[in-house]
């Protein structure tokens, strides 16, 4: 099934995102329109905007008699930021050929991230840029991975290098495992119109036998997707987030797809190190699915 449907949240406090990623967001839904399906018509994608103007709230540890003029001010704040968001929006989509619409819900940040997930379940997709150092945002993404049941498209708010607009070359992380079968699943769209694709196991982590590694080739290949599967070795001096960048910089990968990995206890993920590393850092457009 083809992926039409892109929810796009944006959210006003306590940072919104800038509008190159907005810009980004557009020109992928843009150019993922222009492609074309198995049986040769245009897949027409439509950006789902949702843009969330947060009221703050006091909290429990909030004292103090100013602590009134604070919360007014951050609305005030809040608010202006949602309308800078939907204006920005407007505009930039108006200049994008893509199917688009876009709304705003104005609520708190707990009722805002449960409206956010319940949102996600009715879309093909999420689509969420990446700030680095911002552990509330991580945080958000990681909800939507692990309780939305759709995967999630994620990209650096700010990338060190240019971010692709279509996904011509993909690579898959590849493990065998049901994360990453889910993954793969899920990203099949994208794959069968890709004009490279590579699978990749990294040989210090879970080794594949050649046998399992052709019988994923021959997997793909029955799904229309042809592909070559690769070893790669990760060495001490790689993290797995700097080992990831740099295969992706190597090869000039459009899209990064993988399994997300993680197990829910009392609201708590432990999450797997490549997960973690690609939500802190995505090296390229990077497909979550769990």
């Amino acid at each position: 099934m083809a992926v039409r449907d892109l929810f796009f949240p944006l959210v006003s406090y306590p940072r919104p995102p800038a509008k190159a990623a907005i810009e980004h967001v557009l020109d992928l839904g843009q150019n993922l329109s222009r492609g074309e399906s198995e049986k040769g018509s245009a897949i027409r994608v439509r950006i789902s905007a949702l843009i969330y103007e947060i009221e703050v709230e006091t909290g429990l540890y909030f004292e103090g008699a100013s602590i009134g003029t604070f919360v007014d001010e951050q609305n005030r704040k809040s608010a202006a930021c949602a309308q800078t968001l939907l204006k920005q929006f407007e505009e930039s989509a108006a200049h994008h050929d893509v199917m688009h619409r876009c709304r705003l819900e104005h609520r708190t940040m707990y009722g805002a991230i449960t409206h956010m997930i319940e949102a996600a379940r009715l879309h093909h997709m999420t689509v969420r840029p990446q700030p680095r150092g911002d552990d509330n945002q991580q945080n958000l993404t990681e909800r939507l991975i692990f309780e939305s049941g759709r995967p999630a498209l994620i990209f650096p708010e700010t990338s060190v290098r240019p971010l692709a607009t279509s996904f011509a070359s993909i690579a898959v992380a590849w493990d065998g495992s049901r994360p990453a079968t889910r993954a793969v699943a899920d990203a099949m769209p994208f794959l069968r119109r890709a004009k490279s694709v590579r699978a990749f196991t990294a040989t210090d982590d879970k080794p594949l036998s050649s046998e399992q590694a052709q019988q994923f080739i021959d997997f793909l290949a029955d799904h229309g997707v042809s592909a070559v599967h690769e070893d790669v070795k990760k060495t001490e001096d790689h993290s797995i987030g700097s080992f990831m960048e740099s295969y992706v910089a190597s090869r000039g990968i459009d899209l990064l797809v993988m399994g997300a990995y993680g197990h829910s206890r009392l609201r708590e993920f432990i999450l797997g190190g490549a997960t973690q590393s690609v939500l802190v850092n995505p090296p390229c457009w990077t497909f979550l699915s769990h």
